[in-house]
């Protein structure tokens, strides 16, 4: 019986702490250099990685001599530095991603919530209604007018930043709308190729088609496995979830790639392309540059740890 509770208690932290990252800076990066002195930037130029977007990661500074009202946009900072070597602005990284994320947050949990019974009828059962509603949920929120209000408030807040514009200019575009103008905003912010960003919006848009496919396809494929395989979908219902830290990594460092090796010619300065830093420090022309988990990551690696804990138990329950 006290496994049982155990094993119970150990799925919801984990659902809970998984929901509290959603809403976490994950990850931080910050340049430092001799033009951007500690009395003006006392953390560098630095920046916030969230789910659903880029957020400042600049404070208000507290000085006798200067009096600030609101912090200094290290995101806009950051993206005139990039500017000068060719990269391109950080809003157009991971536009699905970010679009995507309440949905994909929506179906782990709703794997977790499945996982917590053996029954496979009530695995099934449970994972139909969840993914019947993120499927309505998602179709509201992308496709209907007024749709952007549906994602998450960390969104909305950086399409307002990105496009500097208030809430009521676009309450109500589409989801997908919102992301196409955003993108196609982000790529025109500083190079002037409007062939080439037409093409990469449209691309965009039919990247975005596929994986909406795959992920409902996905969903159905994980019902039917439940119902007529159980042993391997079973253990996914948990895997799953549990690799929430691993696909962060993947997808930060493959999206930090594609900056360093998608160099615009339009750039002032001319360097080969590069790997920026992952984690710990690195060094870019003269900038220092610093790239570390912040406590939205720690929140995902408990909630695995909670998870392999709460597998075991279940396991030894077999």
């Amino acid at each position: 019986m006290g496994k049982t509770v155990l094993f119970y208690a150990l799925i919801i932290i984990a659902i809970i702490l998984i929901v509290m990252s959603y809403f976490s800076p994950i990850w931080w990066v910050s340049l430092k250099a001799p033009n951007y002195p500690p009395e003006t930037f006392p953390d560098g130029v630095r920046i916030h990685f969230h789910t659903d977007g880029v957020f400042n990661g600049c404070q208000i500074r507290e000085s006798t001599e200067i009096q600030e009202d609101e912090a200094l946009n290290c995101v806009h900072e950051m993206d005139t530095i990039n500017h000068y070597i060719g990269m391109y602005p950080i809003a157009s990284g991971g536009p699905i991603e970010k679009t995507l994320s309440p949905f994909l947050f929506a179906f782990l949990i709703a794997l977790l919530l499945a996982f917590m019974t053996k029954n496979r009828y009530g695995q099934a059962s449970i994972l139909a209604i969840s993914f019947g509603a993120i499927i309505v949920w998602g179709y509201i929120a992308l496709w209907t007018p007024g749709g952007v209000t549906l994602l998450s408030s960390g969104y909305q807040n950086a399409l307002s930043q990105s496009l500097s514009i208030e809430y009521d200019e676009f309450e109500m575009w589409s989801g997908l709308t919102a992301m196409q103008n955003n993108y196609q905003d982000s790529l025109g912010m500083y190079f002037r190729e409007p062939v080439e960003i037409e093409r990469r919006t449209t691309l965009l848009m039919l990247i975005t088609y596929i994986v909406i496919t795959i992920l409902v396809v996905a969903m159905i494929i994980m019902i039917a496995g439940i119902l007529f395989f159980n042993g391997i979908f079973h253990w996914l219902l948990l895997i799953i979830p549990l690799l929430l830290p691993a696909f962060f990594i993947m997808e930060y460092a493959g999206w930090l790639w594609w900056f360093g090796h998608n160099l615009n010619e339009m750039g002032a300065f001319t360097i080969k392309p590069f790997m920026p830093t992952v984690f710990g420090e690195g060094k870019v022309a003269q900038f220092s540059t610093y790239s570390y988990p912040h406590y939205g990551f720690g929140l995902m690696v408990l909630a695995s740890f909670a998870l392999v804990i709460a597998g075991v138990l279940r396991r030894n329950s077999e």
